[in-house]
C-alpha cells in the first residue's frame, strides 16, 4: 500500500534534522513543504537544508522558482503530488516535511483549487491582502463566509485557519497519511529561535538579502518573509543594527505562534517530543496493511 509520512512543526523546531534521520531509517525521500525554500537564493534566512543533508537524502521542491515569481498553494499541491507519486513508484517512502500549514493541508486534505485562485494564493496568510483572503475564504467556505464580518481581516483569517466550527470532516486527513507534529516546550522553541537567528546573522544573512535585492528588487516575497523584511528595514536605515537580532527573534516567534495556531485545527496530528516516538509511529504505520 502507498504511504505518506508528514513531519510538521513551527519554525526552528528541528524538523529538518529529524526528517533526515527518519528518511534514512525508513528508505525515504523528503518533500519540502515550505513556502520560502522553494525560492532560489533564499538560503540562509529560510534555514534551507544544507548540501550535506541533500546528499544524504534526496530533497524535492527546493529552488524551483525565483523570489520575483509568486508560487501558489495550488501549484505546490500539484508539484508535491507529482513528487509523492514518483517516490512511491520507486518503492520508497515520501516524507512531506515543513511548517507551511496551507501547503501541507493542500496535500493531506486534498484541497480543490480553482484556476483563478492560483494567481491570488500566496501560501501564507500573512502574505495575502484582505481582498485575497476574502476570495480564498469565500471559495473554501461560501456559506460561513456570508455569516461572518468578512471585511474584518482577523475574522476572515480565523475562518481560513480554523475552518467552520461544525465542519469536522475538514479536520481529518483525506488521504492515507501519518501526520506527526513536533511538540516543543515554548521556552526551548524560543531558545532555538534565538540560536538560529544568531547563526544566520553570522553566516552573512545580511549580504544574502542585499544580493537578492540587487537581483530581483524589493519583491513581495522578500518583504513578506520573516527575517528578510527586518533586514530590509535595517538596510533602509529604518532599524538600528543593535535592534536587528532581537527584532528578528520577535518576528520569528510570532510566526511560530501563527503556525501552531494553524496546526491546532488539525485533529489528525500525532504530537511527538522525540525521534524515538516518531520511529514507533512510523514503524506501526508502514507495517499496517
Amino acid at each position: 500500500m502507498k504511504k505518506l509520512v508528514v513531519i510538521l512543526g513551527p519554525t526552528a523546531s528541528g524538523k529538518t534534522d529529524m526528517a533526515v534521520g527518519l528518511a534514512q531509517k525508513f528508505n525515504g525521500e523528503i518533500i519540502c513543504a515550505d513556502s520560502r525554500t522553494i525560492y532560489t537564493g533564499m538560503n540562509i534566512g529560510t534555514a534551507k537544508p544544507t548540501i550535506q543533508e541533500r546528499n544524504e537524502i534526496p530533497h524535492h521542491l527546493l529552488d524551483i522558482t525565483t523570489p520575483d515569481k509568486p508560487f501558489s498553494a495550488a501549484q505546490f499541491k500539484e508539484a508535491a503530488q507529482s513528487a509523492i507519486n514518483d517516490i512511491q513508484s520507486r518503492g520508497k517512502v515520501p516524507f512531506l516535511v515543513g511548517g507551511s500549514g496551507m501547503y501541507i493541508d493542500s496535500v493531506i486534505f486534498n484541497y480543490g483549487f480553482r484556476d483563478d485562485m492560483d494567481s491570488l494564493q500566496k501560501g501564507e496568510l500573512e502574505a495575502m491582502s484582505l481582498a485575497e483572503l476574502r476570495l480564498l475564504a469565500a471559495k473554501k467556505y461560501p456559506i460561513e463566509f456570508g455569516q461572518i464580518d468578512n471585511k474584518n481581516r482577523r475574522r476572515v483569517e480565523q475562518l481560513i485557519s480554523k475552518g467552520p466550527s461544525k465542519d469536522e470532516d475538514r479536520l481529518r486527513a483525506k488521504i492515507d497519511s501519518l501526520v506527526l507534529g513536533l511538540d516543543l516546550n515554548k521556552a526551548v522553541l524560543k531558545q532555538n529561535i534565538a540560536k538560529r537567528t544568531n547563526s544566520m546573522l553570522s553566516k552573512n544573512f545580511i549580504q544574502e538579502v542585499e544580493d537578492l535585492r540587487t537581483r530581483f528588487g524589493d519583491t513581495d516575497i522578500l518583504s513578506h518573509t520573516t527575517g528578510y523584511s527586518e533586514i530590509i528595514d535595517y538596510l533602509d536605515k529604518k532599524l538600528d543594527k543593535e535592534d536587528l537580532e532581537l527584532t528578528i527573534n520577535s518576528a520569528t516567534w510570532q510566526l511560530a505562534r501563527k503556525q501552531l495556531t494553524w496546526f491546532k485545527r488539525n485533529t489528525s496530528i500525532n504530537w511527538i517530543k522525540s525521534e524515538n516516538e516518531a520511529v514507533q509511529y512510523i514503524s506501526e504505520y508502514l507495517e499496517a496493511k
